[in-house]
C-alpha cells in the first residue's frame, strides 16, 4: 500500500510532499521516513527530512529502518541549537547505530540487520545533508538534477576509482553490495556536507527503489513537469518506478521552495499553489487600528501615566549603588615548562607488549610480555608474579596490543578482558586463576574498571553499553549502566 502526504513549513516558503510504496516484488515495505517541521525543531531549523532503507531477514529491515528514523528524530529534536550541524548529524547517525544494535540483541531474527540513512536539515538559505549507504539526496535547481550524495556501494567506489565503467556498474551483480551501513558491523561513518540554497530550489530524498528503476534524466523531467505540485510529483515518481519493474520499495520526499513561484516556474499545467501561500501581514496593522479606537481623554491619561513612570525611573539613576565586592585574585598558573623530572629509571628490560600498564594501590605494575603472559612488577623492578599460561587474547592475531585491558581491585586481584572467550578473567596477586566475570553475558569486553566495593565495570563494545557486575550478595549479577 502506498503512503503519501503534503506538508507546509511554518514560514510558508517550502512545500513538502512524501510518498512511499512497497513496489511490485517485495511483500513488505522496509523503508521508513520522517518530516520534522519548524515547530518540532523549536524554530532552530525550518525543517528536517529523514529517509532509511532497511535490510535484513524476515521483518528485520523494517525494524532497523524504523529504529533508525526514530533515533535520528529524537537526537535532532533533543539537541537542535545546542551543537553545530556537523556534530548534530554525526551524533544522530551514532544514535541510530546504537538503537539498531540494541534492537538486534532482543532477538536472533534481528542479528545482522541494518539500514541506509540520509538526513537533510534546512535553515534559511543553508542546507546540511548526511548520508550512509545508497539512499540519495538531490538538489533541483533551474530544472537540473544535482546529486548531493555519493553511493556507498562496491560498484560506486569502483566507478569513482576508474576500476569500472558506469555501464558495467549498472549491470554488475555486486551493485547492491553496501560498503557502509548503519547498525551492522560495517563502517557507518556518514558523509556530511553543506551548501547555500537559492530561491526556487527543490530537495529530493529517495531510496534506491526509485533510482534503480528510473534514470536521473527521467526524474528531472517529472520534477520539471510537476514543479508547482510536489505531491503530484512524488506520486508520478513512484508510478514511474513501478512502471519500470518495481523491484524494490520506493520512498520519495520532496521539498520545494516557492519564493520564486510567480516568476520562474515553468509547469506544463496551471500553477495552483500560489494562492495557498500566506501573504505577509503588516506588523503595525493592529497598533494602527487600536490608535484609531482610543478616545482623546483616555489618551491624555495614558500619557500622564507614562510621564510619571519615566520620572521614577530617571530618579532611580541618581541613587548611589554599592560597589561590588572585589574577589581575591586567582592563584597563579604554574609554568609547566619549568617543571623538572628526575632521570628515568628502567624497571624492566624484558620485551613487553604495548598493552596499557596498570598500577595498583600498593604501587605494583601489571604488564604483558610478548608471549602473552601477565607480569606483576614491584616498585623496584622485581617480577613478583607470572601467569602460568599465556593469556589467550594476547595471542589473538585479530587484536592489537593496546586493545588488551587490565584492572585491579583493592585486594590486588587482577582482572583482564578476555575478548576471545567473551569474558573477564580474574587472577590472584600470586598468579592463580580465581575464575571469570560476566561469563555468558558479555559480547565483546573492552575497557574495564573495578570499584572500591569490588564491583566490576566493563565496556561491552559488542552491545554498546556498560555492564556492572556486583560482588556476591550485593544485588543483581549484572546491570546495564546507560
Amino acid at each position: 500500500m502506498a503512503r503519501s502526504g503534503t506538508e507546509q513549513s511554518q514560514k510558508g516558503l517550502w512545500r513538502i510532499a512524501t510518498a512511499s510504496d512497497v513496489g511490485r516484488v517485495r511483500a513488505q515495505n522496509e523503508d521508513s521516513f520522517a518530516v520534522l517541521d519548524s515547530r518540532h525543531l523549536h524554530g532552530v531549523y525550518d525543517f528536517g527530512l529523514i529517509v532509511a532503507d532497511g535490510m535484513g531477514g524476515r521483518n528485520a529491515g523494517e525494524v532497523a529502518s524504523r529504529a533508525a528514523v526514530e533515533a535520528v528524530s529524537q537526537a535532532i529534536l533533543n539537541n537542535a541549537g545546542s551543537v553545530d550541524e556537523q556534530a548534530l548529524l554525526s551524533f544522530a547517525v551514532e544514535a541510530a547505530h546504537i538503537a539498531i544494535q540494541q534492537r538486534a540483541e532482543e532477538s536472533p531474527l534481528y542479528e545482522g540487520m541494518g539500514t541506509t540513512l540520509v538526513i537533510v536539515l534546512v535553515k534559511s538559505d543553508r542546507l546540511w545533508v548526511a548520508h550512509v549507504g545508497d539512499s540519495r539526496a538531490y538538489l533541483v535547481r533551474h530544472g537540473d538534477l544535482v546529486a548531493l550524495t555519493e553511493d556507498h556501494t562496491f560498484v560506486a567506489e569502483q566507478v569513482r576509482t576508474g576500476g569500472m565503467s558506469l555501464e558495467q556498474a549498472r549491470h554488475s551483480r555486486f551493485r547492491h553490495m553496501l560498503t557502509r551501513a548503519v547498525g551492522t558491523g560495517a563502517d557507518y561513518t556518514p558523509d556530511i556536507r553543506s551548501m547555500t540554497l537559492q530561491a526556487g530550489d527543490a530537495i529530493l530524498l529517495c531510496t534506491d527503489g526509485l533510482t534503480n528503476m528510473v534514470s536521473d534524466e527521467e526524474i528531472a523531467q517529472l520534477l520539471r513537469r510537476y514543479r508547482s505540485r510536489p505531491e503530484r510529483a512524488c506520486q508520478s515518481l513512484v508510478a514511474a518506478a513501478n512502471a519500470g519493474g518495481g523491484q524494490d520499495n520506493i520512498t520519495v520526499l520532496l521539498a520545494i521552495d516557492f519564493r520564486d513561484a510567480r516568476g520562474s516556474l515553468t509547469d506544463d499545467e496551471d500553477l495552483q499553489t500560489v494562492s495557498e501561500l500566506p501573504t505577509e501581514r503588516d506588523p503595525f496593522r493592529r497598533a494602527k487600528r487600536l490608535v484609531r479606537r482610543v478616545k482623546p481623554a483616555t489618551a491624555g491619561l495614558a500619557l500622564l501615566v507614562v510621564l510619571a513612570v519615566a520620572a521614577v525611573l530617571w530618579g532611580s539613576r541618581s541613587v548611589p549603588r554599592s560597589q561590588p565586592t572585589e574577589l581575591p585574585p586567582p592563584p597563579p598558573v604554574p609554568d609547566l615548562a619549568q617543571v623538572k623530572y628526575a632521570s628515568p629509571q628502567v624497571l624492566l628490560s624484558k620485551p613487553l607488549r604495548g598493552a596499557p600498564l596498570v598500577l595498583d594501590a600498593e604501587g605494583y605494575l601489571y604488564a604483558m610480555t610478548e608471549q602473552g603472559r601477565i607480569l606483576r612488577i614491584s616498585p623496584d623492578g622485581k617480577i613478583m608474579m607470572t601467569s602460568s599460561q599465556p593469556f589467550t587474547t594476547a595471542l589473538s592475531p585479530d587484536l592489537k596490543p593496546d586493545m588488551v585491558y587490565f584492572a585491579t581491585d583493592p585486594q590486588g586481584n587482577l582482572y583482564v578482558c578476555d575478548r576471545a572467550n567473551r569474558r573477564v578473567v580474574k587472577y590472584r596477586p600470586d598468579g592463580q586463576l580465581l575464575g571469570t566475570v560476566g561469563e555468558g553475558k558479555l559480547k565483546r569486553p573492552a575497557a574495564i574498571a573495578v570499584g572500591q566495593d569490588g564491583s566490576v565495570y566493563v565496556v561491552d563494545a559488542g552491545k554498546l553499553t556498560v555492564i556492572r557486575v556486583l560482588t556476591q550478595g550485593a544485588g543483581d549479577a549484572a546491570q546495564p549502566n546507560r
